[in-house]
């Protein structure tokens, strides 16, 4: 072996050997702020996920996860794609006018679990004698696919969303698509967040109350206010791209929706929908109805016994300032956490009228709507 060649392998190995030791120094993290999501667990050993694959799958989960200097080598990587001209890095498209995009494709698998999620789901609603409505909201990739980087195309929602409305039972199917594409040149979705705005939650709420035959809030009956210039949501987390352009959080408040008369987030009361601690963090989305939680009550400023529940995803947390303004009561479940019987609750707190509201690629994947017919 050459002298050069055999002072590169000892420089290489040296530096090899570190960042094992490293790896196993220093203190793993259970929670990443910066992409805003649980890590990887290390797994558990069985005979039965070492044949099947799974143990390998869920042991290379962990190291990518807790890899050291994990976010100066995410960083590093899509500094590399940009410079080369890639469109996408780690799943996310970099689009046009600063704005991120999240993959989304409607396959074999997704479809599956569609079929599964609308079993489960109408096995419920058929067991329910109050209104029931269903809102599908489409996400930013459709709405903006204008936005898109150049020769990529996505899979049609609108198309995806027509078809799981023909498959419902027992529901009265809400029109999201054509009021967003509407208003698409307005600020309805978050260029670096999968979530759309309050301004796109408002045009929701209004198709919402069109279908329930209420009397929607106009905006100028609102506050206006940026809480936020700094928001950087999911997709950056996921793409990390320098200098990226930081999204603005308006919120609307008026005296509904300023305080509320009581909220509890699981175990936890106070009377706000809103949480100012989390504008210092990296998850400002969850200034919005404090996050995720399995469960929140909450009890408004109105009085006419018209108590609403959602059964959601986090799309329906900016929802919460303008349907405080119509319900007496407000409460959401998130399925995927909440481990009590859907039934027993609508009894216990006298539910008048209940939502499911989903963003399409939430919905798709999502199969927490299966777990909670199952309880």
């Amino acid at each position: 072996m050459k002298k050069e060649n055999k002072s590169f392998f000892i420089i290489f190995m040296t530096v090899w050997i570190l960042l094992v030791v490293l790896n196993f120094i220093i203190p793993t993290k259970s929670f990443s702020e910066q992409e805003n999501r649980y890590m990887a667990k290390f797994p558990k050993f069985t005979f039965e996920n070492l044949v099947s694959g799974k143990y390998s799958e869920e042991l290379n989960d962990y190291i990518n996860d807790h890899f050291v200097f994990r976010n100066a080598w995410l960083k590093t990587k899509s500094f590399t794609e940009l410079a080369l001209g890639k469109k996408e890095n780690n799943g996310v498209y970099i689009g046009k006018n600063g704005f991120l995009f999240e993959k989304f494709e409607f396959g074999e698998e997704e479809l599956k679990n569609v079929k599964s999620t609308l079993k489960s789901m109408n096995n419920l609603t058929n067991k329910i004698d109050i209104p029931i409505y269903f809102a599908l909201v489409p996400n930013s990739i459709y709405i903006n696919s204008d936005k898109l980087p150049d020769n990529v195309e996505v899979d049609n929602q609108e198309e995806i969303i027509d078809k799981i409305y023909e498959n419902t039972q027992n529901t009265i199917n809400i029109d999201t698509v054509d009021i967003l594409k509407e208003n698409k040149e307005n600020y309805i979705y978050f260029k670096t967040d999968h979530h759309f705005t309050s301004d796109g939650a408002y045009l929701v709420y209004l198709k919402f109350c069109e279908k329930a035959n209420i009397s929607p809030v106009t905006l100028e009956n609102y506050e206006r206010k940026c809480i936020s210039e700094e928001f950087l949501g999911t997709f950056d987390s996921k793409a990390q791209i320098p200098n990226q352009e930081k999204d603005k959080i308006y919120v609307y408040m008026n005296d509904n929706n300023r305080t509320v008369k009581s909220a509890i987030y699981d175990n936890e009361e106070t009377n706000k929908i809103y949480n100012e601690e989390y504008l210092s963090k990296k998850d400002k989305y969850s200034y919005f109805l404090n996050g995720n939680n399995s469960k929140v009550a909450i009890k408004t400023n109105i009085q006419n016994g018209k108590k609403l529940l959602l059964i959601k995803d986090s799309y329906s947390h900016i929802m919460a300032q303008f349907l405080c303004q119509n319900f007496e009561e407000l409460h959401f479940i998130d399925p995927r956490y909440y481990t009590g019987n859907l039934n027993d609750y609508i009894e216990e707190n006298n539910i008048t009228d209940i939502l499911f509201l989903y963003n399409v690629s939430t919905f798709v994947e999502d199969k927490g709507i299966v777990s909670l017919e199952n309880n």
